[in-house]
């Protein structure tokens, strides 16, 4: 089977799915299933993704933003952007977080401030799928993969522009708390690394674009 048109919807107040409308059938992507995925965005584009069939339309229209707003792919640049200027205006206050800790200490609240990013974006995603099971189970239906296309170009150099920035930025401040043991430079890093994990949801964006269907034990 070769590309197929696909429109792509978003579900009310849950980022972590999206509705796949493909000849009129409709699916159900989950956005973090899989945590390669979320690291490294790119994947989304060149794996195999699993959706659901839903069958039932009115279970899809319970999910659907009542009133949908179109959100565009700068979000996340903005974010970052407003980042970059709040370190900025702290950068007066930078001395005041310096604190006089040992090698050890410092490379332990490293790892607890990354085990926490971790762990609370894993929260928040465990509460959207809570949120969506209880108003629909997935795995009650149909399993099917397929590879989705980026919808333009534009959108791929989007992605790879945030992507590298955030990523180049986040490890040049972390850097900067190990050599400094700045408190401020450890939070600002953790902001943006969780900043980063959600940077997955510019590849699916509410749009229109084409999909293939792959065999479902390709599916990651």
């Amino acid at each position: 089977m070769g590309d197929l048109n696909c429109e792509v919807q978003r579900l009310e107040n849950n980022i972590r799915y999206r509705i796949l409308i493909i000849n009129g059938e409709q699916y159900i992507l989950d956005m973090e299933r899989s945590f390669w995925k979320i690291i490294f965005p790119f994947f989304v584009w060149m794996l195999p993704n699993k959706v659901y069939k839903v069958e039932n339309s009115s279970i899809v229209e319970q999910l659907k933003e009542p009133n949908k707003e179109k959100v565009g792919s700068s979000w996340v640049v903005s974010l970052a952007g407003i980042s970059y200027f709040l370190g900025i205006l702290l950068a007066p206050l930078m001395d005041y977080f310096e604190i006089p800790i040992s090698p050890l200490v410092n490379i332990m609240l490293l790892i607890i401030s990354l085990n926490l990013v971790v762990l609370l974006y894993l929260s928040i995603s465990h509460n959207r799928k809570k949120k969506l099971e209880s108003t629909v189970k997935l795995e009650m239906f149909p399993k099917h993969a397929l590879c989705i296309r980026p919808k333009s170009k534009k959108q791929v150099f989007t992605l790879l522009a945030a992507y590298i920035w955030l990523l180049g930025f986040d490890v040049f401040i972390f850097m900067g708390y190990v050599v400094s043991r700045n408190i401020m430079l450890l939070i600002i890093a953790s902001g943006l690394l969780f900043l980063l994990l959600l940077l997955g949801r510019i590849t699916v964006e509410e749009c229109h674009t084409t999909i293939r269907f792959k065999n479902l034990k390709r599916a990651g």
